[in-house]
């Protein structure tokens, strides 16, 4: 039966013009893999099961950079929300987050854990913390999201996400916590000037689709 469910998908993709298949190497920054994206790449994977996937996490400076010199078909880029080469998918708030009932918020200076030096957030955050005169350290910069995830979760540090990434088992600081506010972020999906190949194409028609039906916090 799976063989005939493969040929029949193979004979709709060739009347439908260029089979879909190959491979697509898909930028996704760290924090958008196991959240936002995680549906969208399982269903791609599910309706394209011959389409090799290469997924690149990296921060957004690095996939821009990426995308730029052709070592990726497509990149989901965070970036401040305004004007932008991508089309925008979704405008989410950048939040102060912290463990529940934590004490790291109201230490000073203020325990901070950035997932990497390269991340989208960090020229936001930084500019918001002294604007604010607020003091602030850095706890932990890795590279590593689970890293990060299980220092804030340890009340070790606070950091800063996109509101709808937040786990369940952390708090969204309010504004009363005396932390800075935060600029909206947009998630925007950039694809190459040249163009790409039809399994790319899928992939961001998946990627548009998926997060426009995602509840975004507002």
């Amino acid at each position: 039966g799976k063989r005939l469910l493969a040929l029949n998908d193979e004979i709709w993709a060739e009347m439908a013009g260029s089979p879909v298949a190959g491979q697509v190497r898909l930028g996704v920054p760290y924090d958008l893999v196991g959240t936002l994206l995680a549906p969208v790449l399982k269903t791609y994977a599910e309706t394209y099961p011959q389409v090799e996937i290469s997924l690149v996490c990296a921060s957004s400076p690095e996939l821009t950079a990426a995308l730029a010199a052709g070592t990726i078909d497509l990149a989901v880029i965070e970036e401040r929300a305004g004007p932008s080469a991508g089309e925008c998918l979704v405008v989410d708030r950048l939040v102060w987050v912290g463990a529940k009932g934590g004490v790291a918020r109201a230490k000073r200076p203020l325990p901070v854990s950035i997932v990497a030096d390269t991340c989208a957030f960090r020229p936001a955050v930084l500019a918001a913390l002294g604007e604010h005169g607020l003091e602030w350290r850095t706890v932990f910069e890795n590279g590593n999201i689970d890293a990060t995830t299980a220092t804030v979760r340890s009340d070790l540090a606070v950091t800063t996400w996109l509101a709808s990434t937040v786990p369940a088992d952390l708090d969204i600081l309010p504004s009363e916590s005396g932390l800075p506010p935060l600029p909206n972020f947009a998630i925007n999906l950039h694809l190459p000037r040249h163009g790409v190949g039809p399994a790319a194409q899928e992939f961001a028609r998946h990627i548009r689709e998926g997060l426009a039906r995602r509840p975004v916090a507002a």
